[in-house]
């Protein structure tokens, strides 16, 4: 369970938290949220696909894995990857809403304490320096923190604009591996190239005018990982010698 709190540099003085990569530190997940400003860093590693969740309806995702608790680009505690998603690159914090005196909502920095990367010893990066101020570390965050959270609306209304123009498409992907067993990927959805290629030029018009080409694009070319996921699982499933 999370445990969100306020972040400040009294009751979080001494504060850590691990940059490691590893599965015991929230890493182990077969795919994650992506948003539109790092389309075109993913797409060199992984394929991104759309997802259906019950509180945001309609996102898209990174695929990391074919099963569920299942990262191929995890060996041992390297990440192996070019390219790291901002899902897991912010750690254990967020940004979030809370209700100031006056009634008006403020945006403030929040921290899971309970997350896996928080700790409170001499291990991982200080989140506040000696006298309070913040760190290096502390301040790439949360940059980092307000690319998501304008990126999110960018990324919400750029889905919304794939399924007003029909161009989303439910997927089931059958995956046979070198060694004969079968998978089957389920509950994606992509983009359906030969709807785009029929999109007249006003639509395309209004996506460039949005910004919607360039993670339109980025999303069509990044499928090509998938094979490039099938040679992960056969090279994890190998015996080692």
């Amino acid at each position: 369970m999370s445990n969100f709190q306020i972040l400040n540099n009294v009751d979080h003085k001494d504060l850590r938290v691990s940059e490691a990569c590893g599965a015991e530190f929230g890493d182990g997940i077969h795919n994650c949220p992506a948003y539109t400003f790092e389309f075109r860093d993913l797409q060199s590693d992984f394929p991104i696909m759309l997802q259906a969740t019950q509180q945001d309806g309609l996102i898209p995702v990174v695929l990391l894995g074919f099963e569920s608790g299942e990262n191929l680009f995890l060996e041992d505690s390297r990440w192996t990857a070019l390219s790291r998603p901002a899902f897991l690159r912010k750690g254990p914090f967020l940004i979030g809403q809370h209700h100031a005196e006056n009634g008006e909502q403020v945006r403030l920095l929040s921290v899971d304490v309970d997350h896996p990367r928080v700790t409170g010893g001499a291990d991982g990066q200080a989140v506040f320096q000696p006298l309070g101020g913040r760190t290096e570390y502390l301040e790439r965050t949360a940059d980092l923190l307000e690319q998501i959270h304008e990126g999110a609306e960018h990324t919400r209304q750029f889905t919304a604009a794939l399924v007003e123009l029909d161009l989303v498409e439910a997927i089931t992907m059958d995956i046979t591996l070198a060694d004969g067993s079968k998978n089957q990927l389920l509950g994606f959805s992509a983009i359906n190239e030969d709807r785009v290629r029929a999109l007249p030029g006003d639509a395309l018009a209004d996506f460039s005018e949005r910004g919607f080409l360039m993670p339109l694009f980025m999303m069509l070319a990044s499928l090509s990982n998938v094979a490039r996921l099938i040679r992960l699982k056969e090279q994890a499933q190998a015996p080692r010698s």
